[in-house]
């Protein structure tokens, strides 16, 4: 019995024939670069691996959380950081927009969303904020302050600025004119802010052996430059261009300012120290935004 193929066209068949070879060409020649697939792909995959170190507690009450999460595959996946904080503001500003919208003031509106940002990261980056603070206000030899940074619990100096830094963020929020300017400032505050966590990672050594920083390893540059291009990217997409140059100036001062502190009394980058640029960061976007709005 013959097969369709047999009983076709030879034409047919050789026009199959090339059709069949230029898509496997495609699927296998290195200079044609990835497919769209590919690449979506490898930013679902990085963003799987921030989230699961990153966001535990709202992956844990979902079922979601992976059992033992793999910290060395956070260079490899640097990439993911804004995006899991893109997904992690729009939670928030749709929290913002809820609770306006059943009637709640802005005031209780903007706590609800900073409570909501401080739950799903599991506090870490507000903790180590708290921690890098209290080691860094006080000063001292790098032993002393890399000892405070790995306080489980900060003392008052880091537990007071952690009170005013939740402040300027609550009241930032609640200063902007109408909910949607308040769900834009925070969607945009929050990506920028976790997009500028790799850079310390690879601009920054390690300042111990041990430690997240350590097990987090050392992104490569593009992996640093497509983390800093979505986060501004989306914070230009909400924010407008004056307004998202601005306040994307600001926050990079932040996060800078976190970055040079870490450097100069640690020795190089934490876990507390990426806290404190990401903190920086997200305060620094929403105080500018307020004070152009």
């Amino acid at each position: 019995m013959s097969s369709p193929d047999d009983d076709a066209d030879p034409r047919d068949r050789q026009e199959r024939a090339r059709t069949d070879a230029e898509a496997q060409d495609r699927d296998t020649d290195p200079n044609r670069g990835p497919s769209p697939a590919a690449i979506l792909s490898g930013w679902w995959d990085s963003a799987h691996v921030i989230a699961g170190i990153f966001l535990r507690p709202p992956l844990v009450l979902l079922g979601a959380a992976p059992k033992k999460p793999d910290e060395s595959a956070i260079a490899r996946a640097a990439r993911g950081f804004p995006v899991v904080g893109l997904g992690l503001g729009v939670a928030a500003g749709l929290v913002v927009l809820a609770a306006r919208g059943i009637g709640l003031p802005m005031a209780v509106a903007a706590v609800l969303a900073v409570a909501l940002l401080a739950y799903g990261g599991g506090g870490l980056f507000e903790a180590g904020f708290a921690r890098f603070m209290q080691a860094v206000i006080p000063g001292g030899t790098r032993r002393t302050v890399l000892a405070a940074m790995r306080e489980r619990a900060p003392g008052y100096v880091g537990i007071l600025l952690l009170v005013f830094a939740f402040a300027a963020k609550v009241t930032a929020l609640a200063s902007l004119p109408g909910p949607a300017t308040a769900a834009a400032a925070v969607i945009a505050a929050v990506t920028a802010s976790w997009g500028v966590v790799p850079a310390l990672l690879h601009y920054l050594p390690a300042a111990q052996a041990k430690g997240l920083a350590a097990r987090a390893g050392t992104p490569r540059f593009d992996e640093v430059v497509l983390a800093a291009a979505f986060g501004g990217a989306v914070a230009l997409l909400f924010l407008g261009p004056w307004t998202g140059v601005i306040a994307l100036a600001v926050g990079a001062a932040g996060a800078f300012k976190m970055a040079w502190l870490a450097r100069h009394f640690a020795g190089g980058v934490t876990g507390a120290a990426l806290g404190a640029a990401q903190q920086g960061a997200e305060i620094g976007i929403l105080i500018a935004v307020a004070a152009i709005a």
